[in-house]
């Protein structure tokens, strides 16, 4: 028997959010379950979900959490949503729906609706409720928002341990880490040769008796064959060096701690740049980057290339991504630069601790200067060992932990659980 499945997402976009939900639900068993998608409006979410075996519908809501500055909207957007919580609710009655799951703490949409029609209600957080400035914040305080989340679950699912630390104990938390889609990489990269790159990889990973440099002098020829294809691709120069900065531009993604990390090493690097890979999503922090960028005389030195939907064909253009960000949950970007044998350096906060051991498989500034950001970026830049060894290990860290079919399997048997249950 077939289990019809309401997912319902806050934005039709593709974020970090948006891809994992997509991408675990194509994964779900087809024969097993029949998967709704709830969307606010049409966009790329909508698109990419035919092709992944979901029935789009639209229903529109706008965000039932804002930012800070925002938190008056959100009554006048409870309001607005009532239309959208009584639909849902028919279109769970009309398919005989046995589960919702929610993706971000943003919409209350799946959660109210699956409450009324008396539905298991899974909530899918992405956020660091329990951060001094969090992302989303609700208009009576993240404390009673996160009363509100465990309520209306019957499990809450958390990106990485450290979103999870905002629970209390008494709240069943799951961890669901992002997975890599390798088909979707394999499709944008193959022109590049990066899956000989991944077979050689195994190869090297399996050889444990190789000296580092042979393994440097067989490594780094394949992977800058790889990197000029790429920037030829993007019509990036062969002979410069790139750092990329990947995200929304947004205060929390820190591309202003990246700006200042590129000042600190112009004079050094005469041809590094920076690509800053992202849409505006605040018009008065945009405004600020450029006139930072103005203030800095890095004119000639900073790409702003809004958002890229072929991501994993960018990425090798990059000789390290950096991940400047001011709080995040988990950091997706970071192991699809790894998987495409980009070396990753970071601040070390948030979930990127649980990605990335220091110096092992990726470098972390433990501090929020830009200063020490820019240390870590010279000290690879200058030793072409270090980065391979990054590289390699990275590769390691993401076929080992982050498997797409593996993260899906743990959600098809929690849902199989509790349907079960409820039945």
């Amino acid at each position: 028997m077939v289990i019809p499945i309401v997912f319902v997402s806050h934005t039709c976009e593709l974020n970090g959010a948006e891809l994992m939900l997509l991408e675990l639900g194509a994964q779900l068993d087809k024969e097993k379950f029949f998967k709704i998608l709830v969307v606010p409006q049409e966009g790329p979410l909508l698109r990419e979900a035919h092709q992944a075996g979901f029935v789009p519908k639209i229903i529109h809501q706008k965000w039932w959490l804002t930012s800070r500055k925002e938190k008056w909207r959100q009554p006048l957007n409870w309001l607005w949503n009532l239309k959208g919580v009584v639909n849902l609710v028919r279109l769970i009655n009309r398919h005989s729906v046995q589960a919702v799951i929610s993706n971000t703490s943003a919409t209350f949409l799946g959660g109210i609706a699956a409450r009324i029609t008396k539905k298991p209600h899974f909530w899918i957080v992405h956020e660091l409720l329990h951060h001094p400035r969090p992302v989303v914040e609700f208009i009576l305080g993240n404390k009673l928002l996160i009363k509100i989340i465990s309520s209306l679950s019957a499990k809450v699912i958390v990106n990485s341990g450290v979103t999870g630390e905002a629970f209390p104990a008494t709240t069943p938390v799951v961890i669901l880490l992002n997975g890599l889609n390798w088909s979707r990489i394999d499709r944008e990269t193959r022109s590049l040769g990066l899956p000989e790159f991944w077979n050689f990889l195994d190869q090297l990973i399996h050889q444990q008796d190789r000296e580092p440099q042979q393994i440097l002098s067989q490594l780094l020829p394949k992977r800058k064959e790889i990197q000029s294809g790429s920037r030829i691709r993007w019509q990036l120069s062969l002979q410069n060096q790139y750092l990329g900065v990947v995200g929304k531009l947004t205060r929390e993604k820190g591309q202003d701690l990246a700006i200042y990390t590129l000042a600190h090493l112009k004079e050094e690097f005469p041809r590094l740049k920076l690509l800053l890979i992202g849409s505006p999503a605040e018009k008065s922090f945009f405004s600020y980057l450029k006139k930072l960028v103005q203030k800095l005389g890095l004119e000639e030195r900073v790409v702003f290339m809004d958002y890229v939907q072929e991501l994993y064909s960018l990425l090798p253009s990059l000789d390290i991504l950096v991940v400047p960000s001011r709080q995040e949950s988990f950091g997706r970007v970071v192991i699809e630069a790894m998987a495409v044998g980009v070396p990753v350096v970071a601040f070390g906060q948030g979930g990127l601790k649980e990605i990335i051991e220091d110096e092992h498989n990726g470098s972390l500034a433990l501090e929020f200067s830009p200063e020490i950001l820019a240390e870590k970026v010279r000290l690879l830049l200058q030793d072409e060992l270090l980065a391979t060894k990054f590289m390699i290990e990275g590769f390691v860290t993401v076929k080992s932990k982050y498997n797409l079919r593996e993260q899906a399997k743990k959600l098809e048997r929690l849902l199989e659980q509790w349907i079960v249950q409820k039945r």
